[in-house]
């Protein structure tokens, strides 16, 4: 593009920009996580309603993403993810009002537009991409700095809820009164400095090299669909997604039913994000060295081993600790090799966006049929339930990852998410 700086140095500024903006997004996103369960107990009575926040918050973020690739489309990655974190800033203000207003349904919409926070933090991965030679590891680095703020919010949850208190809201809204300053600051760093847009630079790279996208509507799923790394990668985001969730929606809850005091739960919500997100560097390394498929299995077992895990801990402390870690490592593993293997799909850059949206958009569904269904498998069946409950889908990956592999002559190698071989057009190769 005419007075865009060279492409490497380009590729480094996007990079720094999208981690300061990670580092302030991810800071907001415990509030649903976290805090949205213990202030639906709080609201309603019942721990049957504790995963609905999450479930509500990441439903949006589904659909959310769908409007957000959208806009991608039209104005580029920075004014698409800014335009998600303003919306997950009004969801926060929403939420502090239905807590001050005692308002059930209120809450169940401001946790809904909380999503768009999700959806910035989690499609900032593909922002990273977008010029990458080391797609695996360029996703890492975004979702490793995510890390940060994501494990520091939940160790917020005391402090917060002090200052709640003060201001004469219940203690879970703290963290929701410090989510709209994040939201607002990382939504403010992407409009600023990231220019020149990655994906617009990436598309005008590409534009000599590819044939025009299909027609738009139903030609464009059709021709998305139709190929075999999407539908994989849709399974594996969507059911890594939906047993992460359905575990963590509630978790909290069973913790506090059984004398566990809000900095306990803290910290052992924060542990289980550090294993959601710090394990990065290792997985999209091994994305780009193994493949994509190799890392989605591996996601899959773990994901089973913490359901098996979550079936013995009961209300040990211990136990549960465990089930979340595993739980954490899982989810990461799956997220990288499924968001590689969409990244590397042989498909338009013109079509790339809506394949993204597309897979947050079943990401979100799933989880939200796992968070829906969560708080109900606990009150009826306990913790140990509610683990075997959430894992068994995976039993789904591990079977497409295995069929797939029989199909592509050697599976992993054909998968190879970080190889310059592929057969879409690609920006020139770029150190990360």
């Amino acid at each position: 593009m005419p007075g865009s700086p060279p492409l490497p140095m380009l590729q480094r500024r996007t990079m720094r920009v999208l981690v300061a903006a990670q580092l302030l997004g991810a800071c907001g996103l415990a509030a649903g996580g976290t805090a949205g369960a213990l202030l639906a107990e709080h609201l309603t009575g019942s721990p049957a309603t504790a995963g609905l926040p999450l479930s509500l918050l990441v439903l949006g973020s589904g659909v959310g993403a769908v409007a957000t690739t959208r806009l991608m489309d039209r104005a580029g990655r920075g004014a698409g993810l800014a335009a998600a974190y303003l919306a997950g800033a009004v969801g926060a203000g929403l939420v502090v009002a239905a807590a001050a207003l005692r308002a059930w349904p209120l809450l169940l919409a401001g946790c809904a537009l909380l999503g768009g926070g999700n959806t910035a933090v989690m499609l900032a991965r593909y922002a990273a991409a977008d010029l990458a030679s080391q797609r695996g590891r360029s996703i890492s680095t975004v979702m490793t700095a995510a890390s940060v703020g994501a494990i520091v919010g939940p160790n917020l949850l005391g402090p917060a809820g002090t200052l709640a208190r003060i201001v004469g809201l219940p203690e879970p809204t703290g963290l929701f009164l410090l989510a709209i300053p994040a939201f607002l600051g990382a939504a403010l760093v992407l409009l600023a400095f990231l220019r020149p847009d990655p994906l617009q630079v990436a598309r005008a790279a590409a534009l000599s090299t590819e044939q025009p996208a299909a027609a738009g509507g139903r030609g464009e799923l059709a021709a998305l669909l139709d190929d075999g790394h999407i539908r994989l990668a849709l399974l594996v985001l969507a059911l890594t997604n939906l047993t992460m969730v359905a575990v963590m929606a509630v978790t909290p809850v069973h913790l506090h039913d059984h004398e566990a005091g809000m900095g306990m739960v803290g910290l052992m919500i924060s542990a289980h994000i550090a294993a959601m997100y710090l394990p990065s560097p290792v997985t999209g390394w091994l994305a780009d060295t193994l493949g994509s498929q190799v890392v989605a299995w591996m996601g899959a077992l773990l994901l089973l081993g913490a359901g098996g895990v979550a079936a013995v801990a009961g209300s040990g402390r211990v136990g549960v600790m465990a089930a979340l870690l595993l739980l954490g490592v899982g989810w990461n593993a799956g997220l990288i090799g499924g968001s590689a293997l969409l990244r590397d799909a042989p498909v338009e850059a013109s079509l790339r966006t809506r394949a993204e949206g597309l897979g947050e958009l079943g990401m979100g569904a799933a989880a939200a049929a796992g968070g829906g269904g969560a708080g109900l498998l606990l009150a009826t069946g306990g913790f140990g339930l509610l683990g075997l409950a959430a894992a068994a889908p995976c039993l789904l990956i591990l079977a497409a990852v295995a069929t797939t592999g029989k199909r592509t002559s050697g599976g992993v190698a054909g998968a190879r998410s970080g190889s310059s071989t592929t057969t879409q057009p690609t920006v020139k190769a770029i150190p990360d």
